[in-house]
């Protein structure tokens, strides 16, 4: 065999091995910035405060009034505290660095019902503040009731019951 072919050989190998090796690691790199993006919210979400401020907008009647919010400060603290994690929620979805499955599941309840309560203040507050107010809150909560993940559809404890470690 020929010493010049066995260069080219070799050299298209490791050309070949390089684009493998780069493409692996590409995705290993946005496995770890989707689960770092991931483990922040988390971390963002499981504060005594943020924890009694979902409790309070869940405590709402559904499409509460928005003066009934904008009038009680407190109210008004807990709305933004939750829409704000709800709007970083969405932004991450959007540009896919977490995966609306995994949203959902760990919080596509809050998020739905939380919309179902806040939609009219979230409206109200577009008309006074300008028009992207609670914007991706609102695009999180339309995406996930059209793209339910498998566990709120039927139950996790049902679509998820064969899974094993």
């Amino acid at each position: 065999m020929n010493v010049t072919l066995v260069a080219q050989l070799a050299s298209a190998v490791a050309v070949v091995v390089a684009v493998i090796f780069g493409t692996l690691q590409i995705r290993q790199m946005r496995k770890t910035r989707a689960l770092f993006a991931l483990a922040e919210l988390v971390r963002s979400m499981q504060t005594p405060e943020f924890t009694r401020s979902v409790r309070m907008v869940l405590a709402l009647p559904d499409r509460a009034d928005p003066s009934a919010i904008r009038d009680d400060n407190e109210m008004a603290t807990a709305v933004f505290a939750v829409s704000h994690v709800f709007e970083s929620l969405g932004v991450l979805v959007f540009h896919r660095i977490v995966h609306i499955n995994l949203v959902d599941d760990l919080m596509g309840g809050y998020v739905r019902v939380s919309w179902m309560k806040l939609a009219p203040y979230v409206e109200a507050q577009r008309l006074e503040i300008g028009g992207y107010y609670g914007e991706w809150m609102q695009w999180l909560a339309e995406r996930l009731l059209e793209h339910p993940s498998e566990g709120k559809v039927r139950g996790a404890h049902v679509a998820h019951r064969l899974w094993r470690p």
